[in-house]
């Protein structure tokens, strides 16, 4: 069985950001005001709690899941990445750990 996808495009957006944001181990208050600009604090909030219940096999499954609903083509999957670059450059530095997931992101996504 499927599960529900129930998020909006900038909803899911939100959920990779947060998920990109944790890949130093690190959450500043820098890349939550940037994730913050997309959506609503209650829409942050309830996305945030999501991620915070998932774990690693489910947060990449949900990740897999909305991008080949919103992003299917390798131009918007470009566009995805792009949104995680910037991500990355929220708190002024990229760290080895989030170089590593974009490459990964790159080829997952």
């Amino acid at each position: 069985m499927e599960k529900e996808l129930n998020w909006n495009a900038n909803e899911f957006i939100t959920f990779l950001l947060l998920h990109a944001s944790h890949a130093d181990l690190e959450f500043t208050d820098d890349e939550k005001e940037s994730i913050m600009e997309r959506v609503s604090p209650d829409v942050f909030e309830q996305i945030y709690a999501s991620y915070e219940e998932m774990g690693e096999f489910e947060i990449l499954q949900t990740i897999l899941d909305y991008k080949g609903l919103y992003y299917p083509t390798i131009d918007r999957k470009n566009e995805l990445l792009d949104l995680v670059k910037k991500q990355f450059q929220a708190d002024g530095v990229v760290s080895s750990l989030e170089k590593s997931l974009m490459l990964f992101l790159e080829k997952l996504l």
